[in-house]
């Protein structure tokens, strides 16, 4: 064989090894299948190791792209797309399978005020909530992060070459004009968010490179790692002015520290929104066309998403997500029964389900019941600031009273009145689903036993009087309470019978209805006896604690007592006892990194909480009715949903697709 004959040879077997070896590139890994963990040991004697992104990136000339993108890329309109995708996407691991591209989500909406039939399909934070939520918090934007032994700084590591979705660089200056120019701007923020916020000092920022950022601050802060998953978002999550970060290199133009012709901040909150299209965003789509009362949002396929499933095809599948215009949940579910919904529960009304069912076969749709994380779906806290009768705030003060009025509720003809018996008769504010749960309290002082009220209102020195009818007060008058409330429908009608259940163990009550503009202030105000809402954020209560202990105007167990820890003692009345307590267990909670400890503080908490009665459950975890058609695949029939975890972005819907 002549020499360049063998070197033709050499060169067809270096070639073919080459393909071979491609042929058999591993498939980049995935996240690990959420299952339950054991919250981590603490590590006293130093920092955390840095909690690291559960999958490998796909290999590089590996990913794959949607069709509608592919002839983008041919036209010259867009890089290919391994310019475009990271250098080490987040990969997801498939619910169900692998999924096809195409497709337009059908939704309906009842406009920006319901922004979260939106704003949750694109749950794309610095961290993230994990899908199973006894899990540890999980990387998002950020691959990694580690805090400082003495836990006063959290360092972020980002995904190496994010990009917006106009294909412009995402760096830590992102965050850094967040902070500098809104979040400590008073035009646009009245004052820090509480999570920035440590002793009264807010956190610094230290940039150690585009990808690296230090968050610094005055002391420990055990919250920033769930803050950063809950708030972490792109700023300014629509009307709730959350964030951590914002295109910087889009909004400055509309800045006036950075456009001299700029004089008020209107344009510049007009083209932060997160429905104003054009608006740069990181999520999986980006709003197309939409302005305040058009029929419809049309939202699109974000070219430059980091994310990829197994086999290295960009994220999202889904071409497009419609939400249609409606005015009410009647209208959503008549959308459901007209066949014109490919996947929704966000409004659907629980009621309606025999009717849901009735449709599946002709509307082609599968019908989940998912679980609710509410504690309760009625809570009524007797007021223990209640400042303008001073007997009766006592009286609420009182644990055997408040017992009393637990015993004295008919719960399962309130679940049967209310939820068609679907609800769960309980007395804790989490759900089993929580890592917080303490299953000791679920049903404490849940019984229908008018026999034990009557027992703990004697014991509470609240004696039958002359008529047999109505108990006396200390001062010998009347014992008359009022509950006020904004609901209406069928929960107006279990206020009702809570009512009569009252008066019939002689505790005179009244039932006042109002809107909720009327409601709100009244609530907040600390002049209302007995509150009543709903106790959602049963899966993780502690990044915003309204309904554990006195946190802030919102407790309405005893809003000035709130008022005086939000504001460290300068407003509000300072509380004492088991509520003072809490108040102080839930301060060690916020100093401590270590996981085990603020489980274990949390959870004393909470068994705290059940046992004083601050909050009287009723019945809880009702399901909502999920439409998914039977071609809409990577929705799981079981699942905990909650606003606080931004159900269903835990489930990451950028990888829900149209199976042909």
């Amino acid at each position: 064989m002549n020499r360049r004959k063998w070197l033709t040879l050499l060169s067809v077997l270096v070639i073919l090894s080459f393909v071979l070896t491609a042929c058999g590139a591993p498939a980049p890994t995935a996240a690990p299948p959420a299952e339950p963990t054991k919250a981590p040991a603490p590590a006293p004697t130093k920092a955390p190791e840095p909690t690291k992104a559960p999958a490998a990136a796909a290999p590089a000339g590996k990913y794959t792209e949607a069709p509608m993108l592919a002839e983008l890329v041919k036209a010259g309109k867009l890089p290919p797309v391994d310019q475009r995708v990271s250098a080490d996407p987040l990969v997801i691991k498939a619910i169900e399978e692998i999924g096809q591209y195409g497709g337009v989500w059908r939704r309906a909406w009842k406009g920006p005020a319901d922004f979260h039939a939106y704003g949750r399909l694109n749950y794309d934070p610095i961290l993230r909530w994990p899908r199973n939520p006894k899990d540890a918090v999980q990387p998002g934007l950020a691959s990694k992060w580690e805090f400082s032994p003495d836990g006063k700084s959290i360092t972020l590591f980002f995904r190496k070459g994010l990009k917006w979705s106009d294909g412009q660089p995402w760096t830590v200056d992102d965050i850094i004009f967040w902070w500098e120019d809104i979040e400590l701007n008073t035009e646009l923020t009245k004052a820090p968010h509480a999570e920035w916020v440590v002793n009264g000092k807010a956190m610094t920022l230290k940039k150690i490179d585009d990808a690296t950022i230090q968050m610094n601050f005055d002391g420990p802060n055990g919250l920033v790692e769930r803050m950063l998953a809950f708030h972490g978002n792109q700023w300014p999550l629509n009307f709730e002015r959350f964030g951590a970060f914002a295109p910087a290199h889009y909004l400055k133009q509309f800045h006036p520290k950075y456009n001299k012709d700029i004089k008020d901040f209107k344009l510049f909150n007009e083209k932060a929104d997160d429905l104003s299209p054009g608006r740069p965003a990181m999520t999986p789509w980006t709003v197309k066309t939409f302005k305040p009362g058009d029929a419809k949002l049309i939202a699109e396929r974000n070219p430059y998403y980091w994310k990829v499933d197994e086999k290295g095809q960009q994220l999202p599948y889904i071409d497009q997500i419609e939400l249609s215009l409606v005015e009410n949940n009647d209208a959503i579910a008549a959308k459901a029964l007209g066949c014109e919904i490919d996947m929704q529960f966000r409004n659907m009304d629980l009621r309606k389900f025999p009717l849901f069912k009735e449709n599946e076969k002709k509307c082609d749709y599968r019908l989940f019941r998912w679980a609710s994380a509410s504690g309760t779906n009625l809570a009524l806290w007797p007021n223990q600031s209640y400042a303008e009768d001073p007997v009766l705030r006592d009286i609420f003060q009182n644990k055997d009273f408040r017992i009393a009025l637990s015993y004295a509720i008919d719960r399962k003809k309130i679940n049967a009145i209310a939820y068609l018996d679907q609800g769960v008769i309980r007395s804790e504010m989490v759900v089993p689903d929580s890592a917080f749960y303490v299953p000791e309290v679920e049903n404490l002082y849940t019984d229908f036993d008018p026999k034990k009220a009557a027992e703990a209102l004697d014991k509470a020195g609240l004696k039958m009087g002359p008529d047999g009818k109505v108990r006396l007060r200390p001062d010998g008058k009347p014992l008359e309470i009022t509950i006020e409330t904004e609901r209406s429908g069928t929960d107006l009608d279990a206020l009702q019978l809570i009512t009569e259940n009252w008066n019939a163990v002689g505790v005179k009550t009244a039932l006042k209805s109002m809107t909720r503009d009327a409601y709100w202030p009244r609530a907040t105000g600390n002049q209302v006896q007995i509150a009543v809402w709903g106790t959602d954020r049963g899966l993780e209560p502690f990044v915003d604690p309204i309904y554990i202990f006195p946190f802030d105007e919102r407790s309405w167990m005893a809003p000035a007592f709130g008022v005086w820890y939000k504001t460290g003692g300068k407003e509000g009345i300072k509380p004492t006892g088991k509520l003072a307590e809490v108040q102080g267990l839930f301060d060690q909670f916020k100093l401590t990194i270590d996981q085990k400890k603020q489980l274990d503080l949390g959870k004393q908490m909470i068994k705290t909480a059940v046992e004083e009665a601050w909050t009287i459950q009723t019945v809880g975890m009702s399901p909502v009715p999920v439409i998914v058609k039977n071609n809409f695949r990577n929705v799981p029939e079981k699942f905990t949903q909650d606003w606080i975890i931004m159900s269903p972005g835990t489930l990451e819907p950028s990888h829900f697709f149209f199976k042909k």
